[in-house]
């Protein structure tokens, strides 16, 4: 066996990438604009054309805060013989559903709890539509880091590691509001787009945030954080004695009152004890098969850590594990799975080292 998911290795300036990018998975982003063209009319009274004149209003913050995402995107609609705004739209897809409850379960481990590796890792719930449009990419951009991201077909940023040993893995907050700003996958490739823990950090600090959620970023250096925001207000929290573990609810006591999401995911709170359970009760060094242990849990089946479709559920609410995925930033690889992480094996792809 081996991965599903398109591996498309991207090249040349911005447009370039972007043009090989969209020939290459044309298929795919035609499914995620066909999913996600359902989703603003269900959740946001949108149809395809609102979708699109309402994402314009994003364009002027993304080309402040990554310009090359924007002509990334214009390649992307020439290679695939869609529109520009069609792309567009579908990197602005969160912020213009800010209420639609995606769930996901992270976890961070430090050297001293994984045998001297930083290893992040999640699940991706969500609707079962969009594992026959994830790609994988590898993004060479001299003289930036290169990047190997897991992401929506058409998206020019999403969960992955950079040449430089850093991570990202995302979950979804809200605080019921937003505005035209930097969307989250924008956010990804900024992140992604640094050489240092502390660089990335100050890139999602200088940014207009559009929206809210919570970034888990770890490095090779041994450092990890949790970047907590909405989009006029931030906070970070910090591993101490034990690992980091996040679902989708604020921590933060920033933000805990204004907190928008939680009661429409109440799994949230089961998963993120489950997680914490597990990490505390664990003896020992963390390997990678104590990680997908851990990703694979069905306490509360079906809304676990390892989540399933539930037939009780409306069609368009029936979220479930896409894939697990896996980074141990030393050795800059990265781990996923063709479907729920119960069901194995993880395929790994290896980032290039910085040049």
């Amino acid at each position: 066996m081996a991965s599903n998911f398109a591996y498309i290795n991207l090249t040349g300036n911005p447009r370039e990438r972007g043009r090989h990018y969209g020939a290459a998975a044309s298929s795919q982003i035609r499914v995620s604009c066909d999913l996600y063209a359902r989703l603003f009319a269900a959740y946001a009274a949108l149809d395809w054309e609102g979708a699109k004149n309402k994402a314009l209003r994003f364009a002027e913050a993304i080309a402040a805060y990554c310009p090359d995402a924007l002509e990334e995107m214009r390649g992307i609609a020439e290679g695939c013989g869609l529109g520009y705004e069609d792309i567009l739209a579908l990197n602005c897809r969160s912020e213009l559903m800010f209420a639609l409850p995606d769930g996901c379960s992270t976890i961070a481990l430090l050297p001293e709890h994984a045998d001297g590796k930083t290893i992040l890792a999640q699940t991706w719930d969500w609707l079962i539509e969009c594992r026959p449009a994830t790609v994988i990419l590898e993004i060479h951009q001299e003289p930036l880091p290169t990047i190997l991201t897991v992401a929506e077909a058409g998206m020019v940023g999403g969960k992955g590691i950079n040449s430089n040993g850093l991570g990202v893995c995302l979950n979804a907050l809200g605080v019921g509001w937003g505005r035209p700003g930097v969307p989250l996958h924008i956010l990804y490739r900024g992140i992604l787009n640094s050489k240092s823990i502390s660089n990335a950090l100050n890139s999602l600090m200088a940014a207009k945030r559009a929206g809210s959620g919570v970034f888990t970023i770890g490095s090779a250096c041994g450092a990890a954080l949790s970047f907590e925001y909405t989009p006029d207000n931030f906070d970070v929290l910090l591993p101490e004695k034990e690992p980091l573990c996040h679902t989708n609810h604020y921590l933060s006591p920033l933000f805990t009152g204004a907190d928008t999401f939680k009661a429409m995911l109440p799994c949230t709170f089961i998963r993120y004890n489950l997680l914490r359970r597990q990490i505390l009760g664990h003896r020992g060094q963390f390997t990678l098969d104590d990680v997908w242990s851990i990703l694979s849990n069905h306490v509360n089946f079906p809304d676990s850590i390892c989540s399933h479709e539930d037939p009780e559920d409306a069609p368009m609410s029936r979220f479930c594990s896409i894939y697990g995925v896996a980074m141990d930033l030393n050795a800059k690889t990265l781990w996923v799975t063709n479907g729920n992480p119960c069901e194995g094996p993880a395929y790994p792809f290896f980032v290039a080292s910085a040049g």
